[in-house]
């Protein structure tokens, strides 16, 4: 009996420390939202077509963590009911929430390891791609094997990138990947941020690759600064992208940038205005247009907006075109939980000639390269504070249009939706 108390006594210590060896500690985190939005005269900014849009559509994202000990945390982001309102309770991970609002979508985003070793941290799996100040990329999910590490008030990083895997080999005579090698480098001093990151693109696909069977090379770099002017506060980002291994049809390189500032006119008022500028064309033939959605400067431009019609530099595919941008606008705070805003944009997509094939289609018969679309924007805004960490805006946005279309007609856009993070 003493034998059999002592055993049973020895396997419950054992079993003690087998659990504490593995307790981990879990948190959540996340955020929650519902949009409602009516469009008039945005997908071809003309009366001669029924073109009026309504509709609501929410999503909740669940950020979660697993904290093993100080130097191994485990994370996910688990996305649910990403979708339009009216669809069946049907689960379609993996594909696009608004092709069919039929559907809803669950799907998980993210879903990596953190480990401390070698003297900074080791990220596996598939992470957030964020950087800079959103012209490039922001908020994406990749599958990366990535080092971390910091020198004083330098962070540094190298990583490899899995954008495309083909096991089968079932393309060309190569493996059918695409993977990209990237570098990074931010800095701190003082008030003022910085940062450069450098990608080069490996393209073994062969889809578009001339002569068939060759791989196809290319590069991104990006540059980003943030910074104090005086009272103002000022951002700025270039980005560059060039080779064969160009993510667009023609394989075109690509440039762009902005540069924005704010500044606190009184305790209760702020300024702000930007410049942008994005050049699509600096091959023969232009490209998709390729900035990040969530480079949004206006209610109407930049798609990770519910009022946008289109992404920045997303308005032209004719040859030999750019993109410019000059926004403007002030912020009043009325009370803790009241603030309105309001905004002046000037958009212009040059040499426009007879495209007809995106949002803006000049079908006058002028010659293709001779014409100018514009767009001058009209914004006014309201946040209010419904309780803690949750918000209702709204958005009304008038634009009016020349060039967009054989008969150019203003448009009209009203966005609203409540956040709540947790």
């Amino acid at each position: 009996m003493k034998k059999a108390l002592s055993f049973a006594v020895a396997l419950g210590l054992v079993a003690g420390m087998a659990s504490s060896a593995v307790a981990a500690d879990m948190s959540w985190t996340g955020d929650a939202r519902l949009r409602g939005v009516y469009k008039n005269n945005t997908t071809d900014a003309t009366d001669i077509n029924f073109d009026h849009i309504q509709h609501f559509d929410h999503r909740y994202r669940l950020n979660g963590t697993v904290t093993v000990n100080e130097d191994v945390k485990v994370k996910t982001r688990i996305v649910l009911g990403d979708n339009k309102f009216g669809g069946a309770l049907t689960s379609v991970a993996g594909t696009n929430p608004y092709a069919n609002s039929a559907k809803l979508n669950h799907y998980v985003d993210r879903a990596y390891m953190d480990i401390k070793t070698l003297g900074g941290t080791v990220s596996l799996g598939r992470m957030n791609a964020s950087w800079g100040n959103k012209f490039a990329g922001w908020g994406s999910t990749v599958d990366r094997i990535k080092y971390t590490g910091k020198a004083g008030n330098l962070t540094y990083a190298a990583y490899l990138q899995k954008s495309i895997e083909d096991d089968a080999m079932t393309i060309g005579n190569g493996d059918g990947d695409k993977d990209v090698y990237g570098a990074l480098v931010v800095g701190k001093a003082g008030d003022t941020k910085w940062g450069v990151i450098a990608n080069y693109i490996y393209d073994d696909t062969k889809a578009a690759s001339t002569p068939a069977g060759e791989s196809a090379g290319g590069y991104q770099l990006d540059a980003f600064v943030n910074a104090k002017a005086g009272p103002a506060n000022v951002m700025a980002e270039l980005l560059f992208k060039g080779g064969d291994a160009n993510d667009n049809a023609n394989k075109d390189d690509y440039f762009g940038g902005f540069v924005g500032a704010s500044m606190n006119i009184t305790d209760q008022m702020s300024a702000k205005g930007l410049i942008a500028y994005y050049d699509g064309n600096m091959g023969d033939s232009s490209p998709s247009r390729d900035c990040d959605n969530d480079f949004a400067p206006t209610l109407l431009i930049g798609t990770c907006n519910e009022t946008a019609i289109v992404d920045f530099g997303g308005t032209t595919n004719d040859t030999s075109d750019s993109t410019y941008l000059i926004a403007g606008g002030a912020d009043m705070k009325v009370s803790d939980k009241l603030s309105f805003g309001a905004g002046l944009a000037y958009l212009m997509a040059s040499e426009q000639g007879n495209d007809t094939t995106g949002l803006i289609g000049r079908i006058d018969g002028d010659a293709p390269g001779t014409q100018e679309a514009t767009l001058v924007e009209v914004d006014l805004t309201m946040k209010y504070a419904l309780a803690q960490n949750a918000t209702y805006s709204l958005g009304v946005a008038y634009g009016m249009v020349d060039g967009f279309s054989v008969a150019d007609d203003e448009m009209l856009v009203i966005g609203n939706r409540v956040d709540v993070k947790f």
